[in-house]
């Protein structure tokens, strides 16, 4: 009996490693970006899904020679190279952001698919620009916490119930690279809206003090009224990314894009609340959590921050019809909550 229960073991492994190994991707993609972020991110979710990466465009001839050791593909410091290729279906581009708006036009001009890491671009009216380029919708927008799932379970959950408010922080060290509001305080209001609908600005309140940047705004989304800050007084080394959503039965808890957590309210009787007659015993309900100790795909940071959905979600959107949770004409409403924050932040 213990030989037959070792050789199903074997075989169910070999059929797992089976599947993993195989593909279902076949077109030919090409890669803009060698940057810290498409390194650490994006190029190992390319590899697990088995996407076949034709050429690696980067603007430093140093690299090159080291980019196709690495990956054994053609290394350019030429976009035309690719963009005159008809073998490539599929552009991903993950440079520095105040170089996005010109290579998505060219990109899209060409008539290839683009996957653009956020921001696509620095303004509103770029943004509107590169929608109206978009016509044949080819291009999606690398706003990985919309196909992360934990997003996905908190948004099914809110639609089932009734939320009435919400408080997100996003908290990091000082940025004197780039542009704090689309270089980053884009991803938690891009997370908002995706989740509560288009917001609109009650009140906002900032500071700027020793090259750090704090914002602080009261948003309704119809309904839903939302508080949010969004800090780059903080640190790196502790990062903090919440969002508490209250709601007619319980609140939602979403701590750092891993840990998903309900907290049933107390019932109460003809206004008695019971919890002050002892009657309740506050629960914790865990939805997801990524489980650090099992080595498996959804304990994986890269799934859980949805990085690799976002990267699969672009394959089948070029391979396969699929759904495009992120298009370009999908962000103006993030465009316009950044740009009316910026403009009154104090």
């Amino acid at each position: 009996m213990k030989g037959l229960i070792d050789n199903a073991i074997q075989r169910w492994r070999s059929q797992r490693n089976l599947k993993i190994l195989q593909s279902q991707y076949s077109a030919m993609y090409a890669f803009v970006g060698v940057g810290s972020h498409a390194l650490q991110n994006l190029y190992p979710a390319l590899q697990y899904l088995g996407i076949r990466l034709k050429y690696i465009c980067c603007k430093s001839p140093d690299k090159l020679p080291a980019i196709e050791r690495r990956f054994g593909v053609t290394a350019t410091t030429s976009l035309d190279t690719i963009l005159n290729d008809s073998e490539v279906k599929g552009v991903f581009i993950c440079t520095s952001p105040q170089s996005h708006y010109e290579i998505c036009s060219r990109v899209m001009a060409a008539g290839k698919y683009l996957f653009v890491e956020k921001p696509p671009c620095q303004t509103l009216e770029q943004l509107k620009n590169l929608v109206a380029a978009d016509q044949r919708q080819v291009a999606m927008v690398g706003t990985q916490k919309r196909y992360s799932p934990l997003t996905h379970t908190l948004k099914k959950r809110l639609q089932k119930t009734e939320p009435i408010s919400y408080s997100m922080l996003y908290h990091t060290g000082i940025y004197p690279e780039g542009n704090p509001f689309t270089d980053l305080f884009i991803h938690p209001l891009d997370l908002a809206i995706y989740i509560f609908g288009d917001a609109e600005i009650k009140a906002v309140q900032g500071s700027d003090r020793n090259g750090t940047i704090t914002v602080q705004a009261l948003l309704s989304h119809g309904d839903v009224k939302g508080i949010i800050e969004l800090s780059t007084a903080y640190s790196w080394t502790d990062p903090e990314e919440t969002l508490h959503v209250n709601t007619a039965t319980g609140e939602y808890r979403l701590e750092q894009m891993e840990r998903l957590f309900h907290y049933p309210h107390p019932k109460s009787i003809a206004g008695i609340p019971l919890e002050k007659l002892g009657f309740f015993t506050a629960t914790e309900q865990v939805l997801a959590e990524r489980n650090n100790f099992n080595p498996l795909l959804i304990n994986n940071q890269l799934y859980t921050q949805g990085f690799l959905s976002e990267i699969k979600a672009f394959a089948d959107m070029v391979e396969h019809s699929g759904e495009n949770l992120s298009p370009l004409s999908s962000m103006r409403s993030t465009y316009k909550l950044l740009t009316s924050l910026k403009s009154q932040h104090i």
